[in-house]
């Protein structure tokens, strides 16, 4: 059943889809441990790719030939020329350049058993100007992905602002990461009133709402978007919770190699899903196959 939910993701005509957001430099380095302060240990340099929640996510649209438009800044710099360059080999059109600012960069750690730590170093990605919307026809598109780290500071705004200028009532699915916790009130809230599908992991959502239960906290959650909610639970699955329904889309067990991008893939699956039709529970077992493709292997670019 799965692997025929992804052979139809391949070739079902889809809705269009707009994906707002970063992409970085992820310098990606292994080590059997984070150290302590002041500690000396030696570690791998596994690889140097571009990568950022919204260009992971693009990728898993781009495998699965659905219908989007990465908008995404790319800045004048190394790290800007890397994003280029890149965008450029997958053959997805650049639709913002700006060259007051190069691109950001991450310094992803891998440890032993598959977990990850990132270290940023924000570049023009984290810098959203209005006068970018001003070539995009936002009523053109059906679904839209924007993350916790584009709502941050000034920016958060700025592109809630574009977005309800939208006169179609196009989804907004919303990922809030590991930096929701932190937005401020008043963004979470006003996301959150714009008809918004929220996906995350079970700590974020339980961090975002102020609970000590997943379940609970997606439940709530639902109640007051009035849209569906997701959460991914690892090798438990994926909830899915809406004012309709609920369950646990059950996922295969796999062998972890590191989880780097695996969330994006996740969430860029779904979203794939919902654009071809699929029901909650298929677009989120679409997720859970892609997503235990991505963890099998090294970095987060997944190559289907």
């Amino acid at each position: 059943m799965n692997e025929y939910l992804l052979e139809r993701a391949k070739s079902d005509k889809s809705r269009k889809i707009l994906v707002i957001g970063a992409a970085v430099v992820d310098v990606i380095i292994q080590l059997d441990k984070l150290p302590t302060t002041a500690e000396d240990v030696m570690a791998e340099h596994k690889e140097t790719v571009v990568g950022g929640c919204a260009y992971n996510v693009s990728n898993i649209l781009n495998q699965l030939h659905v219908n989007y438009s990465l908008f995404a800044p790319v800045g004048k710099g190394s790290y800007g020329d890397i994003v280029k360059a890149q965008l450029q080999k997958d053959g997805v059109p650049v639709l913002l350049e700006d060259a007051s600012g190069d691109n950001g960069w991450n310094l992803s750690i891998v440890e032993r058993d598959g977990e990850r730590t990132f270290i940023t170093i924000p570049g023009i990605e984290i810098r959203w100007d209005a006068i970018w919307f001003e070539t995009l026809d936002l009523d053109s598109y059906d679904y839209f992905y924007v993350s916790g780290y584009e709502l941050e500071g000034t920016s958060g705004p700025i592109i809630l602002d574009a977005l309800s200028r939208r006169k179609t009532v196009g989804k907004i699915v919303f990922d809030p990461g590991p930096r929701g916790e932190f937005l401020e009130t008043s963004i979470l809230e006003r996301i959150f009133s714009m008809g918004t599908i929220v996906h995350a992991n079970k700590s974020e959502i339980k961090a975002i709402m102020r609970e000590n239960d997943a379940k609970e906290a997606a439940a709530k959650l639902a109640r007051r978007t009035g849209e569906a909610v997701i959460v991914t639970l690892g090798g438990e699955g994926t909830l899915y919770c809406s004012p309709d329904e609920e369950g646990i889309a059950e996922t295969e067990p796999v062998k972890v190699v590191d989880t780097i991008g695996a969330g994006d893939a996740h969430t860029g699956a779904f979203i794939a899903g919902l654009a071809r039709g699929y029901s909650l529970q298929q677009a989120c077992e679409l997720g859970n196959v892609i997503a235990g493709k991505v963890v099998q292997q090294q970095g987060g670019k997944l190559q289907l």
